[in-house]
């Protein structure tokens, strides 16, 4: 991880601020002459977003409600990865009020309905009167991503009993929740549905980021 540290922090030193993080990864805003794009560096090869990356946005390169990514440079010897990808909205505009729209319950929504809580009917009820929420290809292109999470999950819910039958940190949860629902200019892209049931014992890399700038100038988090 120290590796993944050091990657990290002179990334951060080259010009590109970082603008999120969270438990295995942090993600960076490249400078200006790569605009649009950002660089997501993970202290593990065993998140789960590599499994999301290499069985589901490969191989639906051309759906529109997984990110688009344009390298993955994974190291196993040091355990760490780099990818870098297009830079997402984490919030849906649109020029007209929208409302009471509520991301979290759209992820919660998102959530309920690739567990089975919600049909798909219910689900487009909900979502199909939002101007700023977009499936431009039909629900039909979102749907085919979601058949994809549920074959591939290990533990839709906690009752799962599939979560006891492999090693935790093999065997993954689903973690669909508000910070990995992104859009790209409103159209709904889940960029990282997955966790694994190790994910509490895991270092943080969040927290390593939160440490490293506890004594830093400036919002940017140049560590």
């Amino acid at each position: 991880m120290a590796t993944a540290y050091r990657v990290l922090k002179n990334t951060a030193k080259a010009g590109n601020a970082i603008i999120g993080a969270g438990c295995y990864s942090a993600v960076l805003q490249q400078g200006n002459a790569h605009e649009g794009k950002v660089i997501k560096i993970a202290n593990t090869t065993m998140d789960p977003w590599l499994d999301y990356y290499n069985e589901i946005i490969a191989p639906m390169n051309t759906n529109c409600h997984t990110p688009e990514v344009s390298k993955v440079y994974v190291d196993e010897a040091n355990d760490y990865y780099v990818a870098n990808m297009e830079e997402l909205d984490p919030e849906c505009y649109d020029l007209e009020d929208d409302g009471d729209f509520d991301k979290y319950t759209l992820a919660e929504d998102i959530s309920q309905l690739i567990i089975g809580e919600i049909t798909q009917s219910e689900f487009e009820g909900a979502w199909a009167e939002y101007r700023c929420v977009l499936f431009p290809w039909g629900f039909g292109e979102f749907y085919k991503v979601v058949d994809a999470l549920i074959d591939g999950t290990d533990c839709l819910t906690s009752e799962d009993e599939l979560c006891n039958e492999q090693p935790e940190e093999e065997t993954r949860k689903l973690d669909i929740h508000a910070g990995n629902i992104m859009f790209r200019r409103g159209c709904v892209v889940i960029t990282d549905p997955w966790c694994s049931l190790a994910v509490d014992d895991h270092p943080s890399m969040e927290t390593y980021v939160e440490e490293s700038n506890d004594k830093a100038i400036n919002e940017n988090y140049y560590i």
